[in-house]
């Protein structure tokens, strides 16, 4: 792949009936300042207007397809078949960046042998913000999941060697595909964050069945599979109750969980 003949960057949006969010995630991309961005919505033949929201930006969208899939993977593999840049970034339909610089100023830090993420800002539904983000180590990553995939930039020519994502996967498959990443790559914290992430979506509904299949994706990269089913009741057990608890003793406990 040319450098001189390819976008720097493919920054991909699958979306599905998000005619809520849809219009402030492109207003966040067509914000960065960065002439030769290629964008890529992957629409999952939505009923809500979602679709007629994205025509109104004409051909400032590089590219748009809109037909039933077979869920989230499906589509974000679709999108990676198209992607023609040099770096690949999925951002979601609710997600946007930070800032309208923070690809320009993100860029000159990507190398095309490296892994990258940056922080993640995760905003609860009451408005509370955390930052998310730290350098990256194989022994944690294997226990859970501490890479934003919301952060994530990947060189293209990666996304070819290891594959596309993997469809037995139906929340967890972004994990495992930063964990085959990770294993062939270096892999490199970028301390800045990126993304705003909303409180919601598939994952953040379905927790149980979400921890329960990063269990097997990390036993499938090679977690003992004991240790893997203890965090996962541990993961449910702490979700349990932080569902009951009030607040304040939420953010107690996040500060301590830092301190140790």
């Amino acid at each position: 792949m040319s450098n001189i003949l390819s976008p720097s960057i493919s920054v991909i949006t699958v979306v599905r009936n998000g005619a809520s969010v849809i219009a402030d995630c492109i207003d966040s991309v067509l914000a960065q300042p960065i002439e030769d961005l290629e964008y890529i919505i992957i629409d999952g033949a939505s009923t809500d207007g979602t679709l007629e929201i994205i025509q109104r930006y004409g051909d400032r969208i590089s590219v748009c397809i809109s037909e039933p899939d077979r869920g989230l993977y499906d589509a974000m593999n679709k999108g990676l078949r198209l992607a023609r840049g040099r770096y690949i970034h999925f951002l979601n339909a609710d997600d946007r960046y930070v800032a309208p610089d923070t690809l320009t100023s993100l860029l000159p830090q990507l190398d095309e042998s490296t892994v990258c993420y940056g922080a993640m800002i995760y905003q609860e539904e009451d408005g509370r913000q955390r930052r998310l983000g730290s350098p990256f180590s194989w022994e944690r990553e294997l226990v859970e999941s501490h890479v934003p995939q919301p952060t994530l930039f990947v060189p293209t020519r990666m996304y070819r060697e290891v594959g596309e994502f993997d469809l037995k996967y139906c929340i967890s498959a972004d994990y495992d595909m930063v964990l085959r990443l990770a294993k062939r790559f270096p892999v490199r914290f970028i301390e800045q964050p990126v993304t705003l992430m909303m409180a919601g979506g598939i994952s953040y509904a379905q927790m149980g069945r979400t921890f329960k299949e990063s269990a097997r994706v990390s036993i499938s990269h090679g977690r003992p599979v004991g240790l893997a089913y203890l965090t996962y009741l541990r993961h449910m057990l702490t979700w349990q109750i932080a569902r009951h608890l009030p607040v304040s003793c939420i953010e107690f406990l996040r500060r301590l969980r830092g301190r140790i």
